[in-house]
């Protein structure tokens, strides 16, 4: 159930105006391309984008000598997002689609989630297991319950996704796409430095772990 370079297509999915920020005085979303290729640089490679960040992204990829074909739609939107691959769905067996918001995944995130895959799962992602303690607060600050930090995980990417698990007519499951209902979905162990670029505050953060990554190598 392997899968090879011509069955499969990348798609970066630009989530956020984040995926723009500077990480090191590179964008976000070159870093985020830039490590997929380090897993791959033979495969087609799609970006998904609303139409308002079009311009930015086109420069940014062409400052950096990457080429990619751009889908302009709501990558946020699973069924959106679908109806915008179709082109991708309907020539690929499987598509990874990563977010252009994390800049970090390392390259064993990539090869571990397409050993998952060719072991049968449908669909596979990274998930993060939480260590803080998780309680949830009133407006008054009031604590009414302490979860089960077992049961609550950080959802990554890169997402493995096989083309005929995709229900283009669906909703969402959680996923970037929308699944039938008879995908078998599965999760690796996640990496923490994969985190994502929520705020400029998030991408100093990140700036001061690669250079500590940098230095201490």
């Amino acid at each position: 159930m392997s899968i090879g370079n011509s069955s499969m297509r990348i798609v970066v999915a630009v989530t956020s105006s984040t995926a723009l920020l500077d990480v090191n005085k590179i964008p976000s979303v070159v870093r985020a391309i830039r490590g997929i290729q380090e897993f791959t640089h033979r495969i087609p490679l799609t970006v998904a984008s609303p139409p308002v960040h079009l311009d930015a992204l086109t420069v940014a990829l062409d400052r950096h000598n990457l080429q990619a074909r751009f889908v302009l739609c709501n990558p946020n939107d699973p069924h959106a997002l679908a109806q915008g691959l179709q082109e991708d769905i309907a020539s690929a067996e499987a598509l990874i689609i990563h977010d252009a918001s994390r800049p970090l995944t390392r390259l064993d995130q990539f090869s571990r989630i397409l050993l998952a895959y060719n072991e049968g799962a449908d669909a596979v992602r990274p998930a993060i297991v939480f260590t803080e303690t998780l309680k949830i607060i009133d407006n008054n600050s009031v604590v009414l319950e302490t979860l089960d930090r077992t049961s609550v995980k950080r959802i990554a990417t890169p997402e493995l996704i096989r083309t005929s698990a995709i229900d283009l007519k669906g909703k969402s499951h959680g996923w970037f796409l929308p699944m039938k209902k008879s995908a078998r979905m599965d999760h690796i162990e996640g990496a923490p430095e994969a985190l994502r670029i929520n705020t400029k505050e998030d991408g100093l953060l990140m700036e001061s772990f690669l250079h500590w990554r940098q230095t201490s190598n």
